[in-house]
C-alpha cells in the first residue's frame, strides 16, 4: 500500500466592483490524503484499488474505486472518479500551470460513480492510442444511488504517437509528447418536466517538448429541457495555455512561465450577470509564474508556488472589475 496526499494553501485578492454582493479576498486550503493498493499476483498491478479523501472543509470522499488490469491494453475501473472527458480536469489539481482551470471548465463534469473500460493500442513497446468508454449514475459525486434510473455515458480517445503519459498532468517534464483527441457526454439530469438532457463535446490537445509546453481546448453543450416552458441553450468555450522554463543555468530547472487565453459562454440565449447564477459571456487572459523547489519537476511529487493573474473581460452587458491576483503554495508527497 502507498499513502500519498497534498496540501494547496493560497490567497486570492479579486477587485472591488461597486455592483458586487459581497467582497471575496481571502485564505483558502485544499487538503487531500489517499491510498493506493495493488496486489499483483505475480502480474504488477493486475488488481488495485484507491481511495482518496478531501480533508478540507470536512471529510469528503474523492476517489473511491478497484481496478482490474487483466491484460497490458485492457483495464476496468468500478467505484468513484473522474469521468473521462476534459483533459483539464483529469489533471491533478497538484499538476496544473496555474491555480485555477480555466472559466470554459466551470460547468463541467467532475467525479462520478460508475464503470469504465480503458483500452490501449501499443506499438514498439509505446502506447499510440487510448480509448476510454464508461456509464455512471450522472448524479455527481458522493450520490449512493441513480435518482432517475437514468445514466451518464462517456467516451475519451487520445492519439498519442510518441507514446502516452501514465497519468494526465499539464507542463512539460522535458519529454517529448503529443496528445491530440476528443470526448462526449451524454447525461440526462432530474426526472419528469423538470429534466434536463445534455449533450457535451470536447476536443483537446496536448504539446511538450524539453521546456515548452503548449495544451488547448474546445467544448461545446447543449442543454434541452423536458418542459416547453424553458427555453434550451447552448454553452461553449475553449482555451489555450502556452508555459515554458526559463533557458537559464538555474530558471531551467526552477522558474516557469505560463500564459493562458480563453473564451467561456455558459448560456447563449441570454446575457449572462457577474453577480447571477448565469455569468456573462467573457474573455479570459491570465499570466502565471511557477517557481518549483524540486529539480527537475517531478509529475506526482512536487514542491512548488504558483503567482498568477487573471482579467476577465465581460463580452456582453456591462463591464465588471474582478480582475484576480492568485497565489499558490503546493506540496505533494
Amino acid at each position: 500500500m502507498r499513502p500519498y496526499g497534498f496540501v494547496i494553501p493560497s490567497f486570492t485578492t479579486i477587485q472591488d466592483d461597486p455592483n458586487a454582493i459581497t467582497a471575496q479576498d481571502g485564505f483558502q486550503l485544499e487538503a487531500r490524503l489517499g491510498a493506493e493498493a495493488k496486489f499483483d499476483g505475480g502480474r504488477p498491478g493486475l488488481l488495485g484499488a484507491n481511495l482518496e479523501i478531501d480533508l478540507t472543509p470536512t471529510p469528503l470522499l474523492k476517489d473511491t474505486y478497484v481496478y482490474l488490469h487483466p491484460l497490458p491494453f485492457l483495464r476496468f475501473d468500478l467505484g468513484q472518479f473522474k469521468v473521462p472527458y476534459s483533459v483539464g480536469y483529469l489533471a491533478s489539481d497538484t499538476r496544473r500551470l496555474l491555480p485555477a482551470t480555466p472559466a470554459s471548465l466551470s460547468g463541467s463534469t467532475n467525479r462520478d460513480m460508475g464503470f469504465m473500460v480503458t483500452g490501449t493500442v501499443p506499438v514498439h513497446g509505446k502506447t499510440v492510442a487510448t480509448v476510454q468508454a464508461g456509464a455512471f449514475n450522472g448524479e455527481g459525486p458522493d450520490r449512493l444511488q441513480n435518482v432517475n434510473q437514468r445514466f451518464l455515458y462517456a467516451v475519451r480517445g487520445v492519439i498519442t504517437p510518441f507514446g502516452a503519459r501514465e497519468k494526465v498532468f499539464e507542463g512539460s517534464d522535458g519529454n517529448l509528447y503529443l496528445g491530440v483527441g476528443g470526448a462526449y457526454l451524454y447525461n440526462w439530469i432530474g426526472d419528469g418536466d423538470s429534466s434536463e438532457e445534455i449533450n457535451q463535446y470536447a476536443g483537446e490537445a496536448q504539446f511538450a517538448w524539453r521546456l515548452i509546453s503548449v495544451q488547448g481546448e474546445f467544448l461545446y453543450g447543449q442543454h434541452a429541457y423536458a418542459s416547453a416552458a424553458v427555453s434550451d441553450f447552448n454553452s461553449s468555450g475553449w482555451y489555450g495555455t502556452v508555459s515554458s522554463f526559463i533557458p537559464a543555468r538555474w530558471c531551467r530547472k526552477h522558474l516557469q512561465l505560463v500564459a493562458r487565453v480563453g473564451e467561456n459562454e455558459p448560456d447563449d440565449q441570454v446575457v449572462g450577470d457577474p453577480t447571477g447564477q448565469v455569468l456573462p459571456k467573457a474573455l479570459e487572459v491570465t499570466g502565471g509564474v511557477d517557481v518549483y523547489w524540486l529539480v527537475p519537476p517531478r509529475p506526482f511529487e512536487d514542491v512548488k508556488l504558483q503567482l498568477a493573474y487573471s482579467h476577465l473581460d465581460e463580452l456582453e452587458g456591462d463591464q465588471f472589475l474582478n480582475d484576480t491576483f492568485t497565489a499558490a503554495a503546493s506540496l505533494r508527497f
